[in-house]
């Protein structure tokens, strides 16, 4: 099972209808692509695909560029979603991992004092 976020407002300059496969494609390689990018699985298959996924945006290449213009969306566009959603999904990680808070975690005598005051 894949750990990914489930984007909205910043995909909906992508999902715009577009009666042209090449951009429908375009389009559907970079969301992908950002998807990726976002992954907190640590199984071996799901590393690889955020490691490439990583590279071909945050590189800045010729051929990224070309993608995104072809798709109509500029690449700093691209990256700046990114960057967010893999910090947003960071957060996401990090708070899931704490545990909630019971009442071995607190100090026995401030709660038997809390409750009798």
């Amino acid at each position: 099972m894949y750990h990914v976020m489930k984007f909205q407002a910043p995909f909906e300059r992508l999902k715009e209808y577009n009666s042209s496969p090449e951009i429908i494609l375009y389009k559907a390689i970079i969301t992908q692509a950002i998807i990726d990018a976002t992954n907190i699985s640590d199984a071996p298959r799901a590393k690889t695909l955020e490691t490439d996924a990583k590279k071909w945006i945050f590189s800045n290449s010729d051929y990224f560029q070309k993608i995104c213009y072809i798709a109509g969306i500029e690449p700093s566009f691209v990256v700046k979603i990114t960057k967010e959603a893999i910090k947003l999904n960071h957060k996401k990680l990090e708070f899931n991992k704490k545990p909630p808070k019971t009442v071995s975690t607190y100090n026995k005598k401030q709660l038997i004092k809390k409750m009798a005051g």
